[in-house]
């Protein structure tokens, strides 16, 4: 206002000096309205004649300019202020009126992959749901980041397609997730489903952000009448969630995802089959069908599908040896079924179930109307071997493949749940395997983070410290030795649970992540470059190098000996969506290592047991050892000595010719692998099950095996 006052005065006062006009004398009292309606009102000036004399024109030139510019000034501050006001009561005061819509709590590198997956499960079933993601993140930099994923990801559909009105209907709202006010004007009472995930980082700091979160749900004016998943990295924090709202489902997809990762260093193919299964977007998936009226038995149900495995039955009550679930994996043909009782399927799709699949979650089950199932807890114990309850008879006749030879592994990096990662690579491997891990962590550092977990039997650690992408630090590994190298993401905000050491400070969220994913890769660059320059081959093969070590696991262009003598496989982790879709453009990243999408696979496991506590249930079941679980073993195992003399190709044999010698053994046939296929598996028999197949000396067969058949 002191401005505009200034040039009002100043403009009457030059008005009054060049002594006015014709339509405004000199007079004090005309120069200030000439000059009021200058500054206000540019049209002003024009009412100057043109013959004026040329003071007098560029006077009220002059201050007409001044006058226009403060007034665009003045008026663009208001605008602002309005704007920023708006903005920040619709952060602060602005609701969400919509009912029975998804609410997601937190930001992580998981948001975006549990944003597909509910996409795809909606697209599936032609239903639409509202889905509101609460995050303290400002809006614009979570809309941005969720565009430029999806539109990199979804580039092949085709304008029309539903899953953009999807996306562009996505709300996001900006608020921090443990407070009662953000989360009711997040409309959380009025949720059919609300979704806690696990933010990055140090497990117990990330579980008690998660404990805060259900602290304010159970504490809302209006209680939560819908379901609650929510995410722990620490198995005892899933008691203290369940205390404070006992409809809350734990889901505990990081253990199973470490489980993963163990197989996929000692036994590639059923970890492949198990990150196959956990995806559900794309690859087989499991399913959970009702009894129909003409299934009498397990027998019945299983010749009902044609390209689909009948892999067990959910029973009415619990089962002993299957963690005190109603999950019955392989049962005898003669099991009888009863009403209430689903079965399990595995099919590469859900036409091939050929069933009526109404479930909001992608086709999981065939009715909503079911018997109540709770999650099976995910903790490292189920994982771990247990006495069998029952002693089922050996397989004498059969040749059975042992693995007690001493391995090494390498591993560079050292997570804050690495611990856990040992423990299950303990039950796997034989006694005296070595591990070598490179990480910058201190002996202090990794005491603390491992603290709490079992003792190691069969492992011993060899430790060495410097960074992960020092080639002259990566030289000292065992690389062209070890069955397995693991590049594990190493997040600078995880940090051990003690005051006595310095506490990482947390960075950006995505920022830590893309850190941690360029430090894998680096180091994957380098191992590749040392294994390439080492001038060492094996068998009259290729030198080692990161395209022969793809190879080797593909088993492509090897011999059967030289398969067996070498088995190096490169095992790099990802976080970030970004990298995963740099890694997916990238052929050369592609032929040299497989590429663990962690995040990837902990939010399919999560929407998994969203979707279907029994198929979560069934996962969890296969994985561990001390249940009926999948093993890769040789077709010989399951088939008379060949004689001697006679050709690799053992024979023709059907799928349903080749289950009915593994079912006399307690056994289910679910797939197989063939030296020809490489990594390419056959999880289930889309070519029927009717149709021969050449059997060779080398194939490998996925099978669901008793714990003493294995």
């Amino acid at each position: 206002m002191v401005g505009a006052v200034v040039l009002i005065l100043s403009g009457s006062a030059a008005w009054s000096a060049i002594g006015g006009d014709e339509n405004a004398d000199s007079s004090w009292e005309q120069s200030l309205w000439i000059s009021w309606g200058l500054f206000f009102d540019p049209g002003t000036q024009t009412g100057v004649s043109a013959d004026a004399a040329l003071k007098v024109k560029f006077t009220a030139l002059i201050f007409s300019v001044l006058g226009f510019l403060y007034n665009l000034t003045f008026l663009g501050i208001i605008v602002e202020w309005i704007r920023s006001s708006m903005d920040q009561w619709t952060k602060t005061r602005s609701r969400v009126w919509s009912r029975n819509h998804v609410l997601i709590l937190g930001w992580s590198e998981k948001t975006l992959y549990l944003i597909n997956e509910l996409f795809e499960a909606m697209n599936s079933n032609g239903k639409r749901y509202p889905v509101v993601v609460l995050a303290d993140r400002e809006e614009a930099e979570m809309r941005q980041e969720i565009t430029t994923y999806f539109y990199s990801l979804w580039e092949k559909l085709y304008f029309f397609d539903r899953r953009w009105r999807m996306l562009k209907a996505l709300t996001l709202r900006e608020g921090i997730t443990h407070e009662s006010d953000s989360l009711e004007r997040s409309g959380a009472s009025a949720a059919q489903d609300i979704i806690i995930l696990s933010r990055d980082g140090d497990p117990r700091s990330a579980d008690l952000e998660t404990v805060r979160i259900m602290v304010a749900l159970s504490s809302l004016r209006q209680p939560v009448r819908g379901r609650i998943f929510s995410e722990v990295q620490v198995h005892e924090v899933g008691a203290v969630l369940k205390r404070l709202h006992p409809s809350c489902q734990v889901i505990h997809a990081r253990a199973a995802c470490n489980h993963i990762l163990s197989l996929l260093a000692t036994d590639q193919l059923v970890g492949r089959c198990l990150a196959d299964l956990c995806s559900f977007a794309a690859g087989d998936e499991l399913y959970v069908v009702d009894k129909q009226e003409t299934w009498l038995n397990f027998s019945d149900a299983c010749r009902a599908f044609d390209k689909a495995v009948c892999i067990g039955v959910q029973a009415k009550e619990a089962v002993a040896g299957a963690h005190n679930t109603r999950i019955e994996l392989a049962p005898k043909d003669t099991r009888p079924l009863t009403d209430g009782e689903r079965i399990l399927v595995m099919a590469s799709c859900w036409q091939d179930v050929q069933l009526y699949m109404g479930s909001l979650w992608h086709f999981r089950s065939g009715k909503a109307e079911v018997l109540p199932t709770t999650l099976m807890p995910g903790n490292r114990s189920i994982f771990i071997k247990e006495p069998a309850a029952e002693i089922l008879p050996p397989l004498e006749e059969f040749p059975v493949s042992s693995q007690h030879k001493t391995q090494l592994y390498a591993a560079v990096g050292w997570p804050a749940d690495f611990g856990d990662i040992l423990a299950l690579l303990d039950e796997k491997v034989p006694k005296g395997t070595e591990v070598h891990v490179l990480s910058e962590r201190t002996k202090e550092q990794r005491d603390a983070l491992s603290k709490g977990q079992r003792e190691l039997q069969n492992i011993v650690l060899k430790h060495y410290y410097g960074p992960r992408t020092s080639a002259r630090m990566l030289r000292m590994l065992p690389l062209d030795k070890a069955s397995a190298i693991l590049i594990l993401a190493q997040l600078r905000s995880q940090s051990a649970d003690d005051g006595e050491l310095e506490m990482a400070e947390d960075d950006e969220v995505g920022d830590d992540s893309l850190t941690s994913d360029s430090a894998c890769l680096a180091s994957l660059l380098v191992i590749a470059d040392i294994l390439e320059s080492r001038d060492e081959s094996f068998e009259g093969e290729v030198k080692a190098g990161p395209r022969q070590a793809f190879e080797l696991v593909e088993g492509r262009g090897l011999t059967k000996e030289a398969l067996e003598k070498k088995e190096s496989k490169i095992i790099c982790e990802v976080l970030d969506p970004r990298t995963e879709q740099v890694v997916a453009r990238n052929r050369y990243l592609q032929k040299t290592a497989f590429f663990f999408r962690s995040k990837a696979y902990e939010s399919g496991i999560f929407m998994m047991a969203m979707s279907e506590p029994a198929v979560f249930n069934t996962l969890m079941v296969l994985m561990s050892p001390s249940c009926p679980s999948l093993q890769a073993v040789p077709v010989l195992r399951f088939w008379s000595f060949p004689r001697e003399g006679a050709t690799s190709c053992l024979g023709r044999k059907s799928w349903r010719e080749m289950n009915e010698v593994i079912r006399q053994h307690g056994g289910l046939l679910v797939g197989w692998k063939t030296r020809s296929q490489g990594l390419d598996w056959q999880l289930t028999p889309s070519i029927g099950k009717e149709k021969q197949i050449n059997w060779y000396l080398d194939d490998t067969l996925i099978v669901i095996l008793p714990p003493l058949l294995k």
